[in-house]
């Protein structure tokens, strides 16, 4: 009996340090990527993966926030888009040496897990990265620039 009792601590042992007992393998928040849209506007966004039902961004600029209810900014996003879970701010301009002050929660298999204490300082490059120009001549050799933000459709009609 008590070769038996010895053999099942060995085994609970052995199943604890291999991690197959509770879970071991805690999720992490992925990554967040933070995108500066011109003339205004920010995105916020993580990569979708299985299990991930809700992505929640809270935020502020230029000020650190006192509490978790201290910020600007709070929505939660339930579906993903192109691959991603995407904040979209259409509103706030930013320059170059703003802080976003951040934290997002995902909820993964219906936990929810935080990344606090986040920030995002703006570069120089973040609105210019963003931008294609395009240079149209006309017929009289006058040049007319167009500048494209982000993705867009564009339906050029020529006569």
């Amino acid at each position: 009996m008590r070769a038996a009792t010895s053999r099942v601590k060995q085994l609970i042992l052995l199943l604890i340090v291999c991690g197959t007992l509770g879970d071991s393998h805690a999720y992490e928040v992925p990554k967040v990527t933070v995108k500066v849209n011109s003339p205004k506007g920010f995105e916020v966004s993580i990569p979708d993966g299985p299990g991930i039902s809700l992505f929640a961004f809270h935020g502020k600029l230029n000020e650190e926030m006192d509490d978790l209810s201290d910020q600007t900014w709070a929505t939660d996003i339930v579906t993903p888009r192109n691959g991603r879970w995407t904040y979209i701010n259409r509103l706030q301009k930013l320059q170059p040496g703003d802080v976003l002050y951040y934290w997002v929660t995902v909820r993964y298999n219906g936990l929810d897990y935080h990344a606090y204490n986040q920030r995002y300082q703006v570069g120089q490059d973040d609105a210019r990265s963003q931008n294609t120009t395009i240079n149209l001549t006309r017929k009289d050799g006058t040049i007319s620039q167009i500048i494209v933000n982000g993705n867009p459709t564009i339906n050029i009609y020529v006569s």
